[in-house]
C-alpha cells in the first residue's frame, strides 16, 4: 500500500463531505465494535451519518476518555458517511466513548456516547466476530485507510458498490504552502514575520507540522526559546484543522501547532530557537515521546527607531497605536490633600509600564496600581491598561495639573505619535504663609540688592551741617532695625521649620511607600509570579532613588540613568546596579520564565538598603 493511498482516510477528514437529498435533516449514529474487549486489544468506534437533504459535514470529534487512545481515523461514503477511530484502552473498567460530533451547517451536531467493557488480558476466550457478527467485507479495510478505489462487495452494509470519486481537497492557506518536503515521513516548519523590526514591534512566529503517513497525534511538544522577547501566546484562534495536500507525489497532511507574538527587547540580530514536536500514531512512532522532529532556529534584525523626529521622554520599545483616557476626582480638596487621576491606555502593540506625568511644585504623583487586559485578536495584541495614581497636592490655588502623555512609535505609519490627556484644573483650598521679604538683612542692616541700588535722591553733600538726629537714617535704623530684624528672624525661622517638616513628611511617604513595595515584592516572589516581582522591584528600585537623591528616575533614560545617578552622589559601583536591576526587571516581565526570582529580589533589597544609608538631600536651613 502506497503512501499516498495510507493518507487518504485522514485527507478525506478535513474535506467537506456532501450527501445530496431532497430536505436537509442529519442523523447520527454510533456503535463501537467490539463492546467487550481486552487491554491493549483495538477496537472500532463508528460515527454514520445519514441524511435526506444537501448538507455539508465537516470536521468530526470523538470525545474519548482517560485510558482510552486513537490510533487513527478513517471515511467511507455510500447512502451515507462514516467516520471510523480506532481505539485501544490501557486498563480495565467501563469506558464512555463520545460522544462523536460533527459540524453541519446549522453549527456542531452530536451523538450519545457508546459504552465498552475493557477487562484483564487473556479473560475474554472466544471472542465475538468482528462488526458485531457481521460478514468482513476485506476490501473496506483497504478503503478505511486510503483503498477507495477498491469496489464494494454486495451484500455488505454500510458500502458502495461503485468506485468514489476522491473527495475534493479544500484550499491550502498560503502560510501553510511548502515546495519541497526536506523529510519523507515528518517535518516541522517555523516561520516569522516579519524579519526586520524595530525594538518593541510585533513579531509574529508560527509553527507548523507536516505528516506523510496520514493522521497523527501530538506525542510531545517543545516551545522555542526566545530570550530576548517578550512573548504573548496568540492561542488558536483558527483551530487546529489539518490540511491535505499533495506534494511529490504523496498525500501530506499540515497542521498549525503554535503561534506566538514576539516583542523584541533589544537591538541586534536576536535568535529564536527551535520547535520540538513527537508524531505519534501509525506510520510514526507508539513511544510516549512520539517521533520527533525539529524546526529550524530563526534570527530576526532588531534595530531602533530613527532618532530624527523622536519625542522627548520617549521610552526604547514603545511601539504599536495608542490613545489616551483619563478621569480625575475629586476636582476640590484642601491643602495637604489628595486626588485619584486614572489614565486608560488602549491600542495595539507593546503596552508600556510607566506613563509620562507632569511635574510641578507642590503636586507629586505617586506610583500608580496597574490593571490590564490585554491579549490576541486576529493574530494582534490588544486591548488596555489603567494607571491608578494617588496625587498629592500640598500649593493652594487654583492649579492647572497639565497633561498626562506617551510617546509611542508607530511601525505602519512610520513615524512617532504622542498619547495626551490634558487632567484640567483642580482647586486646593487653604491659605499659604506668605514668603519672607528681602528688603533687609536678618541682622538689620540694608540688604544685599539695597547696597547695590544707586539712590533715588542725593543726600546732602559731605561737610555740610548734620541735620537733627530724627531725620537721620541711623535714628530709624537704631530705632526700628532691632525689632524688625527679630520679627523677620521669627518668620524665617518658622519657613526653615515648615520646609524641614514637609521634607520629612514626603520622605517618611517615601519610606512608606518603599516598604509597600518591598512588602510586595516579598509575597510576589513567594508565589512565583514574575510579572508580579518585576513590578514590585522596579516600583522599590525607583522609590529608594528618590528616596536618597531628590531625583525622580522614570524620567531619566535607563541608558544614562547610571551616569544621572554618579552626578547624583550615588557611588558608580551602586549607579550602575541600579541602571541593571531595572532593565533586568524588563527582561523579567517579558521573557522572565525559568527565572531566579529569590536571587533578584534579594539584590533588590541590598541595594534599596544602600541607597537608604546615602543621605538624604537637606532641606533649607537645615544642618549638612
Amino acid at each position: 500500500m502506497s503512501g499516498a493511498r495510507a493518507a487518504a482516510a485522514a485527507a478525506a477528514l478535513s474535506a467537506l463531505v456532501v450527501v445530496q437529498s431532497a430536505a436537509a435533516e442529519v442523523t447520527l449514529r454510533t456503535d463501537v465494535s467490539p463492546r467487550k474487549v481486552e487491554i491493549g486489544d483495538r477496537f472500532t468506534a463508528r460515527l454514520s451519518i445519514t441524511s435526506d437533504g444537501r448538507e455539508q459535514i465537516s470536521d468530526p470529534d470523538l470525545t474519548l476518555p482517560d485510558g482510552v487512545r486513537s490510533f487513527g481515523q478513517s471515511v467511507s461514503q455510500g447512502a451515507g458517511v462514516t467516520i471510523s477511530w480506532m481505539l485501544t484502552a490501557s486498563r480495565a473498567g467501563k469506558y464512555k466513548i463520545g460522544p462523536a460530533s460533527v459540524m453541519t451547517s446549522k453549527g456542531r451536531r452530536s451523538d450519545k456516547p457508546v459504552v465498552v467493557e475493557v477487562v484483564a488480558q487473556g479473560t475474554l476466550g472466544n471472542r465475538p466476530p468482528p462488526l458485531g457478527g457481521q460478514p468482513v467485507d476485506p476490501f473496506s479495510i483497504l478503503r478505511g485507510f486510503g483503498g477507495s478505489r477498491f469496489p464494494g462487495m454486495p451484500g455488505f452494509p454500510g458500502f458502495p458498490d461503485e468506485p468514489e470519486a476522491p473527495p475534493e481537497l479544500p484550499a491550502l492557506p498560503e502560510g501553510y504552502k511548502v515546495e519541497r518536503a526536506p523529510d519523507p515521513v515528518a517535518f516541522l516548519r517555523a516561520t516569522a514575520v516579519p524579519t526586520r523590526v524595530v525594538v518593541g514591534e510585533q513579531v509574529t512566529l508560527t509553527g507548523y507540522a507536516y505528516a506523510g503517513r496520514g493522521d497523527f497525534l501530538m506525542a510531545s511538544f517543545t516551545e522555542p526559546s526566545r530570550d530576548d522577547f517578550l512573548a504573548i501566546n496568540l492561542g488558536d484562534e483558527d483551530g487546529s484543522a489539518k490540511y491535505p495536500f499533495d506534494l511529490d507525489g504523496n498525500r501530506w497532511l499540515v497542521t498549525k501547532i503554535a503561534s506566538f507574538a514576539l516583542f523584541p527587547l533589544k537591538a541586534g540580530r536576536l535568535k529564536v530557537g527551535s520547535m520540538t514536536l513527537g508524531f505519534a500514531g501509525p506510520g510514526y512512532s507508539n513511544g510516549p515521546q512520539g517521533l520527533a522532529r525539529k524546526s529550524a532556529p530563526l534570527e530576526i534584525d532588531v534595530v531602533e527607531p530613527p532618532v530624527q523626529g523622536r519625542p522627548p521622554g520617549y521610552h526604547l520599545g514603545d511601539v504599536g497605536n495608542f490613545h489616551l483616557g483619563v478621569q480625575v476626582q475629586p476636582r476640590e480638596v484642601p491643602a495637604g490633600g489628595s486626588i485619584a487621576v486614572v489614565a486608560k491606555l488602549e491600542g495595539t502593540g507593546n503596552f508600556p509600564f510607566t506613563l509620562l506625568v507632569p511635574e510641578q511644585d507642590g503636586v507629586h504623583f505617586l506610583e500608580p496600581q496597574l490593571v490590564e487586559q490585554i491579549g490576541p485578536e486576529r493574530g494582534v495584541v490588544k486591548g488596555f491598561r489603567t494607571f491608578t495614581y494617588v496625587v498629592e497636592l500640598t500649593r493652594p490655588g487654583e492649579l492647572d495639573l497639565g497633561d498626562i502623555s506617551l510617546p509611542f512609535y508607530d511601525p505602519k505609519a512610520h513615524a512617532y505619535g504622542v498619547a495626551r490627556a490634558a487632567l484640567g484644573r483642580v482647586k486646593v483650598t487653604g491659605t499659604a504663609k506668605p514668603a519672607p521679604t528681602n528688603a533687609t538683612s536678618v541682622s538689620g542692616g540694608p540688604s544685599l540688592k539695597a547696597l547695590l541700588e544707586p539712590p533715588t535722591k542725593m543726600g546732602p553733600a559731605p561737610g555740610s551741617a548734620p541735620s537733627y538726629l530724627p531725620s537721620r537714617a541711623g535714628y530709624w535704623l537704631l530705632l526700628l532695625g532691632l525689632p524688625l530684624s527679630t520679627v523677620l528672624g521669627f518668620a524665617l525661622s518658622d519657613l526653615a521649620r515648615l520646609v524641614r517638616r514637609r521634607l520629612a513628611e514626603r520622605r517618611g511617604s517615601l519610606t512608606s511607600a518603599l516598604d509597600q513595595a518591598l512588602a510586595q515584592l516579598g509575597l510576589a516572589t513567594q508565589s512565583g509570579e514574575v510579572a508580579a516581582v518585576a513590578g514590585a522591584a522596579e516600583r522599590a528600585l525607583f522609590l529608594a532613588i528618590e528616596r536618597s537623591t531628590g531625583l525622580k528616575a522614570r524620567g531619566v533614560l535607563k541608558a544614562a540613568l547610571a551616569d544621572t545617578l554618579t552626578r547624583a552622589e550615588v557611588p558608580r559601583g551602586a549607579a550602575e546596579q541600579a541602571a541593571q536591576l531595572l532593565a533586568r526587571c524588563d527582561e523579567l516581565r517579558f521573557a522572565g520564565q525559568g527565572a531566579d526570582l529569590a536571587a533578584f529580589s534579594a539584590e533588590v533589597r541590598a541595594l534599596c538598603q544602600k541607597l537608604a544609608q546615602k543621605k538624604a538631600p537637606s532641606a533649607p536651613g537645615e544642618p549638612t
